[in-house]
């Protein structure tokens, strides 16, 4: 009788093992992977990459969305906050900002719904810097605190039909992320 639970106390460990490595191993190295490809894509103005409209030829991502523009810039707090701006769309459509630490967490979102003006500043910076020095918004209209040093801001606002392209891609230059001086 008591061997019957000999295989079973074995595979208890590899479980243990197995699970602490998909929940925090496995999301660096994703978010490592998508960092670095994003990087080798270039970027325009202050690092924010701004993705052509997805069609059935250029889709990368699966299942994204023909009906979103999409922006991104990768953040490295290492060398001080990052101030970032956003140009809301002036037609009603939604459109929201996401903050994503180095291992994959979302750990804030803005959209133009919780605002009351055509633009939002924001100033990016680490837990660390926000426990230190309490006030880094520098005029920002908010502050942002990440719980990493590294990560990415995704941009996404909605088009649709009656969107006039050539508006929504001058809003969408609006987004941009800027490397801050040391404080």
């Amino acid at each position: 009788m008591k061997q019957r639970g000999l295989p079973f106390l074995s595979f208890v460990p590899g479980l243990l093992i197995g699970a602490a490595v998909t929940l925090h191993v496995l999301p660096g190295i994703i978010m490592g992977r998508a960092m670095d490809r994003i990087e080798s894509l270039g970027g325009d103005g202050e690092s924010v990459r701004h993705a052509p409209r997805v069609t059935a030829e250029n889709q990368t991502i699966v299942r994204s969305s023909p009906d979103i523009l999409y922006s991104v810039c990768l953040f490295d707090l290492a060398d001080g906050p990052m101030r970032i701006d956003v140009t809301w769309p002036a037609d009603g459509n939604y459109a929201s900002v996401s903050f994503y630490d180095a291992n994959t967490n979302n750990f804030s979102a803005i959209s133009d719904r919780g605002v009351n003006t055509g633009s939002t500043s924001l100033m990016l910076t680490q837990w660390t810097e926000w426990l230190t020095i309490p006030n880094l918004r520098n005029g920002a209209d908010r502050q942002v605190n990440a719980p990493t040093k590294t990560g990415l801001v995704l941009y996404r606002r909605v088009i649709d039909a009656s969107t006039d392209l050539d508006i929504a891609e001058a809003e969408r230059q609006g987004f941009t992320c800027t490397q801050m001086a040391d404080q």
